[in-house]
């Protein structure tokens, strides 16, 4: 019988953390193919967010498989629009800074098109990082900062 994501979600969060053998889990039975929803996609970040600890893996199936469900998973595909990039703000706002920072950073070198309008609020205030690129960072909203229009 196939988990629901909800309840693997539950049960990583009563035990507060994802071990290795729970992402094979999660890609073998839950999503064997891809995240399908926006739901799907929400559910994946506020688990992130929510957990202690997490397999040095989860990253590396969370950021690829949210920035692929972001840019061809949701019309329009292969376009990053507002509409688009206001849901992702709100949707990684409830995961790690890190690993929200990651897809965003992914979304916009991998998006073949991104509306100049998304491009200009996405431009980095011009800090920079220890390596010399600047960050995303500022694309995120700040703790208490609203991502949606009120």
């Amino acid at each position: 019988m196939p988990v629901s994501l909800r309840a693997f979600a539950a049960e990583a969060l009563q035990m507060k953390r994802i071990r290795y053998a729970d992402l094979r889990r999660l890609e073998r039975d839950v999503l064997p193919f891809r995240i399908t929803s926006r739901d799907d996609a929400e559910i994946l970040l506020s688990l992130d967010g929510s957990v202690v600890r997490s397999d040095r893996a989860w990253a590396g199936y969370l950021v690829p498989a949210v920035a692929s469900f972001v840019i061809w998973g949701l019309e329009p595909a292969g376009r990053i629009d507002h509409a688009k990039a206001v849901w992702l703000l709100a949707a990684v706002a409830t995961a790690r800074r890190k690993i929200a920072s990651a897809i965003i950073r992914k979304i916009l070198r991998e998006a073949p098109q991104i509306d100049d309008a998304v491009r200009m609020s996405a431009r980095p205030s011009g800090r920079v990082s220890r390596r010399g690129a600047q960050t995303t960072t500022e694309l995120l909203p700040q703790p208490g900062q609203r991502c949606l229009p009120a």
